[in-house]
């Protein structure tokens, strides 16, 4: 995987490198000051388990720590952009949100609950929508035959594949970059005609898109972004 790293060079006594992944869930190399950089890039390679545990640890804790209020100021995702929302009241205005200006424009007086219920709500619109032409594009790409499609409110699954062909997505998946909505998209369709997760699947998945051991890892290390 692509690892960032802040480094911390130290002319005291330090004799070796550390590794610490801090309360925002950066990851810090400690080392000591006449390092050569080539060997703490070795260091941090040969310590991908131990990083990419930690680092999802942490960006967990932080989901928890973090409670959206559907305020001013806050920002959510669409297409994997981030978005500011602006939140106000117009009595003569229509209640609801919209896109546009690059802003979330949520006109309403009710509390969180009712906020959030209009942000999801047009999320689930602009999902059925994009991701329904994503299917049958790729549907027909494949030449695959499937069920029902549907979005759901998934919170720990993307999507999925049923016995007879039916495919669900969560909502959340709009709020990703268009190349992962595809990857998922592909992953469900190629259980069409394999319904486990065997080679012969990912060959069929790494047919249509190439990268999606990178993607994969991508929405492991990113999908605390996309709570409501």
């Amino acid at each position: 995987m692509d690892i960032t790293y802040r480094i911390n060079r130290s002319r005291k006594r330090r004799k070796t490198i550390s590794l610490q992944v801090n309360d925002n869930a950066e990851l810090v190399v400690a080392a000591p000051c006449f390092t050569p950089e080539k060997d703490i890039a070795r260091f941090v390679l040969e310590k991908q388990k131990w990083i990419h545990q930690n680092l999802q640890k942490q960006k967990k804790a932080n989901v928890k720590k973090v409670r959206r209020q559907f305020a001013d100021g806050e920002h959510y995702y669409y297409l994997g952009y981030p978005y500011p929302l602006n939140v106000f009241f117009d009595p003569f205005t229509t209640e609801g949100i919209t896109l546009k200006n690059d802003r979330f424009h949520l006109n309403t007086q009710g509390n969180t609950d009712v906020r959030r219920h209009y942000l999801v709500s047009w999320y689930k619109q602009k999902a059925q929508s994009f991701i329904r032409q994503r299917v049958d594009f790729f549907g027909e790409m494949l030449k695959l035959t499937y069920g029902n499609i549907s979005v759901t409110s998934a919170r720990k699954r993307w999507g999925s594949c049923s016995a007879v062909n039916d495919l669900a997505f969560s909502f959340r998946l709009i709020m990703t970059p268009p190349r992962i909505i595809d990857y998922v998209i592909v992953h469900e369709l190629s259980h069409i005609r394999e319904k486990n997760h065997s080679a012969e699947f990912w060959k069929e998945v790494e047919a249509v898109i190439p990268e999606h051991k990178k993607l994969k890892r991508w929405l492991q290390e990113h999908h605390h972004q996309f709570m409501l």
